[in-house]
């Protein structure tokens, strides 16, 4: 690993504002998960396939992929960067953990961004869906061979890698603390699964 990116990794400060700076998509996350079990928008609470599948017989996304969940997730961090901006702009010590300069946006920025951020964290868990359905593993499942294993860890770093690059259009950090937020994220994004799923808010932890 490169020098620099491990020392960002091994200093507690680098982490917290890693953290800090994530925290945003956390929330928006966990809010999105209560807001697709509600019975709220139940009309759009359909798999963004529609149910149809390819000539394999398998879907193209499967059930889990809704337009729900889509739709919440650019909404939710929306909501959560917006919130985050107003208090950056008004507390000196937010202004301090923030890697984002968020006092330099506007409120329409702060919106668009925080959408612009969610929908980089749901774009980017469509491929591996499309390509776990091709290999017959179901939705919300592990795989238990290789091939499993491996789509068992892009279910962690797909979205992970959606926000940074997504990232890039509001805040262009150096390549080591990119790769750091990616390599932070991707094992919260984990830790966060395990953590509902013993909450029982899912149906596993992948």
């Amino acid at each position: 690993m490169n020098v620099e990116i491990s020392s960002i990794l091994q200093n507690a400060n680098s982490i917290g504002l890693i953290l800090y700076l994530i925290l945003p998509i956390i929330l928006a996350g966990t809010l999105n998960m209560l807001f697709v079990k509600s019975r709220l928008f139940s009309r759009i609470h359909v798999p963004m396939d529609a149910g149809k599948c390819l000539s394999d017989g398998q879907p193209i996304f499967g059930a889990n992929k809704t337009w729900k969940g889509f739709w919440g997730m650019i909404f939710f961090c929306a909501l959560c960067f917006f919130v985050f901006g107003l208090i950056a702009q008004n507390n000196l010590t937010a202004r301090e953990l923030s890697l984002i300069p968020y006092e330099s946006y506007n409120y329409s920025q702060l919106v668009l961004f925080g959408a612009l951020w969610g929908l980089g964290y749901v774009l980017f868990e469509l491929p591996n869906s499309f390509i776990k359905r091709r290999i017959n593993i179901a939705p919300g499942k592990g795989g238990k061979k290789l091939s499993g294993i491996i789509f068992n860890f892009v279910d962690q770093a797909d979205s992970a890698l959606g926000c940074v690059i997504f990232l890039l259009i509001f805040y262009t950090p150096s390549f080591a603390l990119w790769f750091s937020i990616f390599i932070v994220a991707t094992a919260v994004h984990y830790l966060m699964n395990i953590l509902l799923y013993v909450l029982r808010l899912k149906s596993s932890p992948w």
